[in-house]
């Protein structure tokens, strides 16, 4: 009978084994002394004799009775002192690792070293998988679907040790293991606020690869969404509010999920505005956020905009229209002591233009980055819009977005958190609206301690 648990002891015993390497080895058909250990995230291949650099940048080696093969950007020809043939001692700095053939095969793990320091990730943030008494479950674990392949996503520790694994549950070429993974661990890493990156180990059965990446792992200031209010410390004070949540958070369905990672491997420009969100938010700069998330906004109004829903009237109804024109024209007749003639010429000038077609090639930025909103039914607060209009403050190098108010350094530094705040939440309604989500997202700005804040209705808001 198979166990309803996922194993990984036998792939986290061959991790540990070479983590622990520290010996000599026999590289095939060469002559000399070599000894391969690992130092500060590093694996290091000492040798001592005549080097014969491999022309495909690897070599073999033998670690006690078993067969390697070892990649390094020092193996370059083109590093050969001019003295090769003389025996000496080198160092190199091991790329990748690996044993047997992992490509050709369909079914694989890709294990990460989770720095994460939280024991639950994906609790109250993502759905978890029901047991089908097929797929063995796990117990921090969430699933995706890509393009009708299925991926379960685990948290998982023994001996001390966490790791982050990625497992395809469907055939799949390593190719394509690969990209999916990639695109899972940037929807992972915006959706719960941390992102796997550096060493990586790939296993197909007890055949693996291991990789180095140059990105590290990414820990996010912010996510999007939580379905246990009670894990905020100023709700835990206010049991009150918290209580009034409770029955309205939830967790991202398995479907919304699989669909940003979908879009994030089939979109490249959705890709590397999440990798910028959660590089620039793994910073915690506070001077380069609001300039980023700027930056990412307008990014992700070029992928969500559909030119053919662009309003090119604002009133459909001409009547009405004319109707609304004559009345704007009344009010600003009333004015007409206070405002100089000509002043009052140019105005009506621009009311007779208020329902002129709009040239969807030529949308101001102002309505670029609130047409993705109105788009898909989101609705602006006050707030929003000002937070939105930072955007020309920011790019025109106001980078304190000081609209002429003289501010302490503290009250700086708090308008730009504020201000950051927003945009991340504006961005994570964006993002998560996209994929199908309706529900409750994190407002970030009104758990920021700032005086602001109290003009922020919610602590989560419904989109």
């Amino acid at each position: 009978m198979e166990s309803k648990t996922k194993n990984f002891i036998q792939e986290i015993t061959s991790i540990q084994e070479i983590e622990n390497l520290s010996q000599n080895v026999i590289i095939s058909s060469m002559d000399g002394k070599s000894h391969i250990s690992k130092i500060n995230k590093e694996f290091k291949l000492l040798f001592n004799g005549i080097f014969e650099y491999p022309i495909d940048g690897a070599v073999d080696i033998n670690i006690k009775g078993i067969s390697y093969n070892i990649t390094s950007y020092d193996f370059d020809t083109s590093f050969r002192r001019p003295f090769h043939d003389v025996p000496c001692e080198h160092t190199f700095d091991i790329d990748g690792i690996s044993r047997g053939i992992v490509d050709g095969k369909t079914q694989f793990r890709m294990f990460f070293f989770d720095t994460s320091k939280s024991a639950n990730l994906f609790h109250f943030k993502l759905e978890s998988p029901k047991y089908d008494g097929i797929i063995p479950g796990a117990f921090n674990c969430t699933r995706v679907n890509i393009e009708m392949s299925r991926y379960d996503i685990v948290q998982h520790k023994q001996d001390e040790i966490s790791y982050i694994i990625i497992e395809n549950l469907d055939p799949v070429s390593l190719e394509c293991f690969k990209k999916d993974s990639y695109a899972i661990q940037k929807g992972i890493g915006f959706l719960c606020g941390y992102m796997p990156g550096g060493e990586h180990y790939i296993f197909s059965g007890t055949d693996f690869q291991y990789n180095r990446l140059a990105r590290e792992a990414l820990k996010s200031i912010y996510y999007p969404v939580m379905s246990n209010p009670y894990s905020f410390l100023i709700l835990q004070n206010h049991k009150d509010i918290a209580k009034k949540y409770e029955t309205l958070l939830t967790v991202l369905p398995s479907s919304v999920i699989s669909t940003l990672v979908s879009q994030i491997k089939n979109n490249e420009e959705l890709s590397v505005a999440i990798l910028f969100l959660m590089e620039v938010s793994h910073m915690k700069s506070i001077v380069s956020l609001p300039g980023v998330l700027s930056v990412i906004l307008e990014s992700l109004a070029n992928v969500i905009i559909n030119p053919m829903l662009i309003k090119t009237k604002l009133i459909s109804d001409e009547k009405v229209a004319e109707q609304i024109i004559g009345d704007l024209n009344q009010v600003l007749d009333k004015y007409k002591a206070k405002l100089d003639t000509e002043i009052i010429i140019k105005i009506k000038r621009r009311l007779t233009a208020l329902n002129h077609p709009i040239n969807t090639k030529k949308i101001t930025n102002a309505m670029k980055l609130r047409e993705p909103f109105d788009q898909l039914g989101i609705v602006l607060s006050a707030s929003d819009e000002k937070a939105i209009d930072y955007r020309n403050a920011l790019l025109h190098g106001n980078i304190l977005m000081n609209a002429n108010i003289s501010r302490s350094s503290k009250e700086i530094d708090d308008h730009m958190l504020y201000i950051t705040a927003k945009l991340y939440t504006l961005i994570s309604k964006l993002i998560l609206k996209n994929c199908g989500y309706s529900g409750y997202v994190i407002n970030q700005a009104k758990f920021y301690n700032y005086s602001n804040a109290d003009n922020e209705l919610e602590y989560f808001e419904l989109i």
